[in-house]
């Protein structure tokens, strides 16, 4: 009851309803792709409680028989959690590791960009405000995995692959909107849209790994630029 009577908690509770509203939308799919291969609930309802990356979980999910072939691409994929930790160590110094240990499966680009936008303009519990962004976001994820399980084979309207296909943009867009007026920061989000076609062209099934990257680098060295100008 006392961290729910906490202002930051309390704001990012408040900040993890769009998000959280996206997440449905992505984890009953994985729930449903996962009964639809033969998995059990126990192996599918295991990548969402302690993988919890929607497209890493896509990928062990369709590739499962693949084994320890998918180690390069997952590491590729999760060096992204590394730059994010990073980032967040900054605002965390005086929480504990086992406290940040027990919390790390709560890092996804969701709850980070909600998280920077906000440490950058207002002082706070930081902490407590990731726990309260990150909180509903996972139990939400995880809860709709579970129905996605079970009512996959009943999810045959076209409508609703419809809908998941624009959950991502839109996801974006309130990412994009949290940054807002932070010009460099929003900058990301088109130079990612003008230039995706190029970064296809260059690195072919690799864009999602080098791109994001890339135009992270680069946005980062116009910043210390900036700064020591």
């Amino acid at each position: 009851m006392k961290l729910l009577s906490n202002k930051s908690f309390n704001a990012g509770l408040k900040d993890s309803i769009s998000f959280g509203l996206a997440f449905i939308f992505l984890y009953v799919p994985i729930g449903a792709l996962g009964a639809s291969q033969g998995l059990s609930l126990s192996e599918v309802m295991a990548t969402s409680i302690f993988i919890f990356s929607t497209p890493l979980q896509f990928m062990l999910i369709q590739s499962y028989g693949a084994g320890i072939s998918l180690i390069p691409i997952i590491l590729a994929l999760n060096s992204r959690f590394i730059l994010m930790s990073s980032a967040l160590s900054g605002y965390f110094k005086n929480i504990s590791y086992k406290n940040i240990f027990l919390s790390s499966i709560l890092i996804v680009p969701s709850v980070f960009s909600a998280c920077i936008s906000r440490f950058k303009n207002k002082e706070e519990n930081y902490f407590l405000y990731f726990l309260g962004v990150g909180l509903p976001i996972y139990f939400v994820s995880v809860l709709s995995t579970f129905i996605g399980y079970y009512t996959g084979s009943g999810i045959t309207s076209p409508l609703f692959y419809e809908i998941v296909k624009i959950v991502l943009p839109l996801q974006f867009t309130a990412l994009a909107a949290k940054h807002w007026p932070d010009y460099l920061d929003i900058s990301a989000y088109w130079i990612g849209l003008l230039f995706a076609p190029l970064f296809i062209f260059l690195f072919k099934e690799y864009t999602m790994i080098i791109a994001p990257f890339l135009i992270g680098i680069s946005l980062a060295l116009i910043e210390y630029i900036g700064k020591k100008k």
